[in-house]
């Protein structure tokens, strides 16, 4: 009996084909590396071909890659078309959302009416806590999908959308040139708060906390009224009150990634709807 291609692997292959890199298309597959790896050589085993091939700069298809990509649209355009016609590519039912505590109102002003519109008989619920809280509700089954901030350890998750931590300071005056510096402190367990003791401990800078708070507006609000400098996202910032500071020497620029989790028996087909109004609502929100 001949093999028969697995949709699965030609999902992976099509997206591997489609970013270039294994990395990417493991984002988008909902799978580790080393998955989408396996999967790769899997596939390369039932069809008897090298389908890839790898080189400093990046993967190409080589002639038989390039044959099966044509065929792999076919079948996974016909799969969704029948699954499309049985279900009508509708989601019924509720799903736990956790938002960052941050986000909250961009989730409610962009996402919401995306998802309203995409999937109208989907009944959300919404829980906003801090991104290593939310972790710890996916994993418990008390949240079904969340947004948190990458850590290091993260593995198998879906990247969403990027933003720098800029320090800033009020528009006018020098604070950065007070010793010790006045500072403004996020108070939760939260990367951002990791990152800016990080910081003040590469930079020995001397400071004191003048302000904390486990709320980010708080914090733009202290810089912004003049009392202290604060490392910040820059979605918070507002040009006519706060600047970047130039003469604080710090470890480099960072940048947080905003990536989305589910539960492990959330099925593959609910993620993918999901993550992609999650992806119109931030195209949106960049408009």
């Amino acid at each position: 009996m001949k093999p028969i291609l697995d949709l699965e692997l030609l999902r992976t292959f099509v997206m591997v084909a489609q970013t270039g890199e294994l990395k990417k298309a493991a984002e988008q597959v909902f799978r580790s590396q080393g998955a989408v790896s396996m999967q790769i050589k899997r596939l390369e085993e039932l069809t008897g071909n090298q389908l890839l091939e790898r080189s400093n700069r990046g993967i190409r298809l080589t002639e038989a890659g390039e044959t099966l990509l044509g065929y792999s649209d076919q079948m996974l355009k016909l799969s969704h078309a029948a699954l499309s016609a049985l279900s009508n590519r509708d989601l019924i039912g509720q799903l736990c959302f956790g938002i960052p505590t941050d986000y909250a109102q961009d989730f409610l002003n962009f996402f919401m009416p995306v998802l309203a519109a995409e999937l109208p008989n989907l009944d959300a619920r919404i829980v906003c806590k801090r991104s290593r809280k939310l972790r710890k509700m996916v994993r418990n089954g008390s949240v079904d999908i969340a947004i948190v901030t990458e850590e290091k350890e993260s593995d198998q998750e879906l990247f969403l959308w990027s933003e720098r931590l800029i320090w800033s300071a009020p528009v006018n005056g020098d604070l950065e040139q007070h010793i010790p510096l006045p500072v403004a402190m996020f108070e939760d367990d939260c990367i951002v708060k990791d990152i800016c003791h990080a910081d003040m401990k590469t930079a020995d800078i001397e400071h004191r906390s003048v302000f904390s708070s486990p709320v980010l507006d708080n914090v733009a609000t202290a810089v912004e009224q003049g009392f202290a400098v604060a490392l910040l996202p820059e979605s918070l910032l507002k040009t006519n009150r706060t600047r970047p500071v130039q003469s604080f020497q710090t470890s480099g620029h960072h940048e947080i990634r905003l990536n989305m989790i589910c539960t492990e028996d959330l099925p593959v087909g609910t993620q993918q709807r999901v993550a992609e109004c999650f992806k119109l609502a931030a195209r949106n929100q960049q408009r």
